[in-house]
């Protein structure tokens, strides 16, 4: 490290209610060595509970909105702010930031701009590959949440920068996991003896939300008394809700909504179900690994660079609800097989702490910011 002063960083995101990627901030900004950098998190739409928690933990969140990807006078607006702030180092995520942050860090002369790349589905509109072939210009480095987010980017956008793509896999919490509040099942009507199948998503189309509900109905058909617990809020609730009542499950399908104490449903599942037809890599896999709950998983993404078929957990296709259906009675009916995958999953999660995490990220951010400023003339 040559350089004398705490970097700036500031890493811009659309909003910080709860979901993935805002978690993982709030599991790793907070542990960022403040010697060596000042982080800070700008949202370009709204503040939620993830950002006022970092407000709480001492990192500072600000809004500054942006109403549109192009819009020039906004773009300006966020570049002033980033100009204000004296950023060293903007690190943009998802597709929407990575668009207008990176531009913004640009017109306020940012010396680096890193984007990262959390999904494989961002590119099905060709516009959207084209703008990120002309960002790439700006952009010192990348990183991918896995292998499979990797490759998908560069497939999708034809760019030749492999070398500039650094995979960092998400982190998982290393503190004691505990069984979960009894009072979880009470609440939802939940039968003590009842085998609980969960998921933990956003209510939206890429979550395949309604493939599991059909795979709920053909679980239930032959094992009435399996509940489905599905936490997680989205514009698709009501419409789902509705869907299990049409099938004639709403007894057994219960939607949490949005739930803040998530650890107490990790505890109280039997098992965890992912439907997803896309996933960069899965949070909630490694979360649900943790929490030593059997998998059953969508063979999609990064998803098969956790859930090893046989080994941490069942693969099945997408889009299936008979393959999802199959899988999950498949662990209800065999149980040393279901303690057998957890306990391999349980041990092979380990290997994404924090504090591996946290390292890699800060020799990473020091890495970039040397090389450019070595290609300025080393000023």
């Amino acid at each position: 490290m040559t350089h004398n002063h705490p970097l700036n960083v500031v890493r811009v995101i659309s909003f910080m209610n709860v979901g993935g990627v805002q978690r993982m901030l709030l599991k790793t900004l907070p542990y960022i060595d403040r010697s060596r950098f000042n982080m800070r998190v700008c949202a370009t739409t709204r503040n939620g509970e993830i950002g006022r928690e970092l407000q709480r933990q001492g990192i500072p969140v600000d809004v500054v909105r942006v109403r549109g990807r192009m819009n020039p006078i906004d773009l300006f607006r966020l570049a002033r702010w980033l100009k204000a702030s004296k950023a060293d180092i903007v690190h943009t995520h998802q597709y929407a930031s990575n668009i207008t942050g990176v531009l913004a860090a640009r017109l306020a002369g940012v010396p680096v701009i890193v984007s990262h790349i959390h999904a494989t589905h961002e590119w099905r509109v060709r516009s959207r590959a084209f703008v990120d072939r002309f960002n790439d210009r700006f952009r010192a480095g990348y990183l991918a949440v896995s292998e499979a987010v990797r490759d998908a980017f560069l497939d999708a956008t034809g760019l030749g920068c492999k070398d500039k793509i650094r995979v960092l896999y998400n982190v998982v919490d290393s503190a004691p996991v505990s069984p979960g509040d009894p009072a979880i099942r009470e609440k939802w009507g939940i039968p003590p003896d009842a085998p609980v199948v969960g998921t933990v998503a956003r209510m939206v189309p890429v979550k395949a939300i309604d493939v599991l509900i059909r795979s709920a109905k053909l679980v239930v058909a032959r094992r009435p008394e399996v509940r489905f617990v599905i936490v997680g809020k989205g514009k698709l609730l009501d419409e789902l809700i509705g869907h299990a009542a049409e099938l004639g499950i709403g007894e057994n399908v219960v939607f949490t909504g949005e739930q803040l104490n998530i650890a107490d449903y990790y505890g109280m599942f039997d098992m965890f179900a992912l439907s997803s037809r896309s996933e960069g890599l899965g949070n909630v896999l490694l979360e649900a690994m943790r929490y030593g709950n059997p998998i059953v998983a969508t063979r999609v993404g990064g998803v098969p660079e956790l859930v090893r078929d046989g080994e941490t957990g069942i693969l099945v296709e997408p889009e299936s609800p008979k393959a999802l259906a199959d899988g999950i009675e498949k662990l209800l009916a065999d149980r040393e097989l279901a303690r057998s995958l957890a306990a391999n999953a349980s041990g092979f999660v380990r290997q994404f702490s924090r504090e591996s995490y946290v390292e890699t990220l800060q020799n990473y951010y020091e890495e970039l910011y040397e090389k450019v400023r070595c290609q300025k003339g080393c000023e």
